[in-house]
């Protein structure tokens, strides 16, 4: 009786109406229910069992410690989109692969080691996150591999949230023409430094701990560690101490105005280390000097690349006679008037001492010049007429046994 009742496959409410209207008999709905529950042709094409209470996922204990991947595609073009999230932070890797088999590790290689390798690894059964590669590189790095449950997308949700916004923009791109490669930098970018609803931060923000820059102006909040600004002071001070003394490097004494002999950046093999000719500092800034050049072309160098030029009449008049006969300029090179204060013709490049090795390097005529002036000197201590001379002299005498001849 209930099998007739039953034809047609009736839900359990049609075979106990049909039931009613003809027969009846103690337990006959229980009957008709249990009949149509057991039924093989209801039940493989009923609807399925309503889906269970939705379980969130713990927060990991900070950022890129737990993440998740999967492959987006193929695309049109026959490409397939890897995708990398941080459950964390929410912020997402992604790599553009010809293959969904090819070069995987590569790209995970290439990803952790712009971030570091995660704790743990969610994804799906797929034949590249199952193969024997993987599985190697995973044991190798120390990732515990944790795989969702087979044909349960939402099992790895955060993953596949993020394929659904990508898709979206990608569908945007091919509507309005536009290279779908270049859509998806820009859609990245801007989600990365996006508020995110749940964390209440832009993953950036999260991961890297700053908010990074965008085309919107922004007001920059940076924090101040004074404990990090301490540190960082005391380790470059210790290390510019040792470099200094190491280099022996002191400050320069070079100002606008100064004739400077300009270093060669690179030279040939019989080339001097210097341009022959001076150049003529036009400025300063810190340790930046502007030179110019006798053609009139101007040059910024540092000013250890420079070296103040000493000429010849300079040397001369800072080796004038005169000054020694009662004139403080020529002990203590210090104008009258100055209060003592050496730093009062710094800028003036006649002031300045000069390096007696410097003469060494002048040309013949100079040499000549020279020899000129050993022959005035000489007839001058001749005349016994004294004189103040640039550098001490030797006395010469002759031994006492030969004071007899003649």
């Amino acid at each position: 009786m209930v099998s007739l009742a039953h034809e047609g496959h009736l839900g359990i409410v049609g075979t106990k109406q049909n039931l009613r209207t003809k027969v009846w008999w103690p337990g006959c709905e229980k009957d008709a229910e249990k009949f149509v529950k057991t039924c093989h042709g209801c039940q493989i094409t009923s609807r399925g069992n309503p889906p269970e209470p939705i379980r969130s996922t713990m927060v990991p204990t900070g950022p890129w410690v737990d993440v998740a991947v999967d492959f987006l595609g193929p695309l049109p073009t026959g490409e397939s989109i890897l995708v990398v999230v941080d459950y964390y932070s929410r912020y997402y890797e992604y790599a553009i692969m010809k293959s969904t088999t090819a070069k995987t590790v590569k790209a995970l290689a290439e990803i952790f080691g712009r971030h570091g390798l995660p704790v743990t690894l969610y994804s799906d059964n797929g034949p590249q996150f199952i193969s024997e590669v993987f599985a190697e590189y995973m044991n190798i790095t120390g990732i515990h591999h944790h795989r969702v449950t087979p044909k349960w997308p939402q099992a790895n949700g955060e993953v596949e949230r993020q394929n659904q916004s990508i898709v979206k923009r990608l569908r945007i791109a091919q509507a309005e023409g536009k290279d779908w490669k270049e859509a998806l930098l820009t859609y990245v970018a801007v989600y990365r430094a996006s508020t995110h609803s749940t964390t209440g931060k832009s993953p950036a923000e999260v991961l890297f701990g700053r908010k990074i820059r965008t085309k919107l102006p922004q007001i920059q909040d940076i924090s101040e560690d004074q404990e990090l600004r301490d540190r960082d002071l005391q380790m470059k001070s210790g290390a510019k101490h040792y470099a200094d003394l190491k280099r022996g490097a002191v400050h320069s004494d070079i100002v606008p105005g100064d004739k400077v002999i300009v270093r060669r950046d690179e030279r040939r093999k019989l080339d001097t280390p210097s341009f022959s000719q001076p150049y003529t500092v036009t400025a300063r800034t810190g340790s930046m000097v502007t030179v110019k050049s006798p053609d009139g072309v101007l040059y910024n160098r540092n000013v250890s690349s420079v070296k103040r030029y000493m000429s010849r009449d300079t040397h001369n008049e800072a080796a004038n006679p005169e000054r020694t006969d009662g004139n403080p300029e020529a002990v203590t090179g210090i104008p009258e008037g100055s209060d003592g204060n050496p730093e009062a013709e710094t800028s003036t490049p006649e002031a300045v001492t000069r390096d007696p090795d410097s003469e060494a390097a002048s040309n013949t005529s100079g040499g000549d010049q020279r020899h000129q002036d050993g022959d005035t000197q000489a007839e001058t201590t001749n005349t016994n007429v004294p004189m103040a001379a640039s550098r001490p002299q030797r006395q010469r005498r002759f031994p006492k046994r030969y004071d007899d001849f003649v």
